[in-house]
């Protein structure tokens, strides 16, 4: 019987704090992301940046903006399912009023053996065409050597005064 090879490979989440906090990230504003768990428990560890949950998305980006009107470097820890419930939010918040707002959005439930427009679930499938439609920059991390993507990401949130996303292709290790 032969393994069918991953695209997505994980990131050690180890890779990923670093990378977050290179960026002077004060805060990290999360609603609970199975995808990304182990990123969430090394965080919760940690005294800096500091870790908060929010019940929902919408919740966690008018906690970021506030962060952020308030002279914090804040960024959102959340998963597909919450970005597609939060469009609304982040197109009066993030988009019509300008607040960089950069997040990690893990694609919870993708199968890591197909490219994301090949998944057949359509909360994976129709994540990328989405954002395009919306005009919200991403970036795939897809493999632990795509890491440079959080910081340009990061700086991008705050050149455009708006959203920008990275998928986290896989669980993080």
């Amino acid at each position: 019987m032969s393994e069918t090879a991953a695209v997505a490979i994980s990131v050690p989440a180890e890779t990923i704090v670093k990378a977050i906090e290179a960026l002077g990230i004060t805060h990290v504003v999360n609603v609970p992301d199975t995808h990304q768990k182990s990123v969430l428990a090394l965080l919760a560890r940690r005294t800096h940046p500091v870790l908060l949950t929010a019940c929902t998305e919408d919740e966690a980006i008018g906690i970021n903006a506030g962060l952020y009107v308030g002279g914090k470097r804040p960024m959102l820890l959340i998963q597909n399912t919450g970005l597609l419930a939060s469009l609304n939010c982040i197109k009066g918040i993030a988009m019509d009023a300008g607040i960089p707002t950069f997040m990690l959005v893990g694609l919870f439930s993708r199968d890591v053996t197909k490219a994301p427009d090949e998944d057949p679930r359509r909360v994976i499938n129709r994540i990328g065409p989405t954002l395009d439609t919306w005009e919200i920059p991403w970036y795939p991390l897809e493999r632990p050597d795509q890491i440079g993507a959080i910081a340009e990401a990061y700086q991008r949130s705050l050149d455009e005064r708006g959203p920008v996303i990275v998928l986290v292709g896989a669980p993080t290790g």
